[in-house]
């Protein structure tokens, strides 16, 4: 079998039987159908056939994403900086929608702070994509996304701190000077 082959069989979703926990099956919050247990680039996850979304559990995201973890010089974060360009933001969403494990309503947020995907996130048991989300957050990945939030959380706050440095010295340098003023002010009335 070809490489070429061999990745496309990686790629596809298979489907396999219902997912089910404690006994029940295993719903999507979305449309309510039952997911399917599958695999997705040989991540074991859940798929509703109705809506295209996957469930993936907390400990299998970063495998389902292809998050390797890689190691970037500043300068190569800097080139990212310039290069990067966020994904357009997915369809709107009608609204919050539960965990399919403990049903408790999931936040809805950006995946990272720059990828333009919002995803639903239990945090205790895993995450929420809709279709095509993950394929866009896969590239966001490639395009060395997790690095440039990195970069950027991290310059973020070295420029905080480079504030508050700032900040203090020009308070300091107003208290050395008033204090000049007044030793130069007592020293003329001959204190």
């Amino acid at each position: 079998m070809s490489m070429q082959n061999q990745n496309k069989k990686n790629a596809s979703k298979s489907i396999e039987i219902v997912a089910s926990r404690e006994g029940q099956p295993f719903l999507c919050p979305k449309c309510h159908d039952p997911l399917f247990v599958g695999f997705d680039h040989d991540v074991e996850v859940d798929i509703c056939q109705k809506c295209k979304g996957l469930w993936v559990d907390v400990i299998r995201e970063k495998d389902l994403l292809e998050m390797k973890p890689e190691v970037f010089t500043i300068d190569e974060l800097k080139r990212l900086r310039k290069l990067y360009q966020p994904l357009p933001r997915s369809e709107k969403s009608s609204g919050y929608v539960p965990c399919p494990v403990c049903r408790i309503l999931m936040w809805r947020r950006n995946w990272g702070s720059y990828s333009g995907v919002i995803v639903d996130r239990c945090e205790a048991h895993g995450t929420w994509y809709d279709d095509q989300e993950v394929e866009k957050l896969r590239e966001f990945v490639k395009l060395g996304g997790i690095e440039y939030e990195k970069y950027f959380s991290a310059a973020t706050a070295i420029s905080e701190v480079d504030m508050k440095l700032m900040r203090k010295a020009h308070e300091l340098d107003m208290r050395i000077d008033s204090a000049y003023q007044r030793a130069r002010y007592y020293s003329l009335l001959g204190f």
